[in-house]
């Protein structure tokens, strides 16, 4: 949410206020590595998109 925001011009400072987030839990966020749910939700994800788009059986 904050990317997007920051990719429309608004400040990571203000983004986070606006959010209710420190600006340090958002860099050290930023850091870490992705956990192994972020990243199967990545790979599973396309697979969602085209069985959504499919429609009904």
């Amino acid at each position: 949410m904050i990317e997007h925001l920051k990719d429309k011009g608004l400040g990571v400072g203000f983004a986070c206020r606006v959010l209710g987030l420190s600006e340090s839990a958002y860099y050290a966020r930023k850091k870490r590595p992705k956990s192994t749910r972020r990243l199967r939700d990545e790979q599973l994800m396309p697979l969602i998109e085209q069985v959504h788009a499919a429609g009904p059986c």
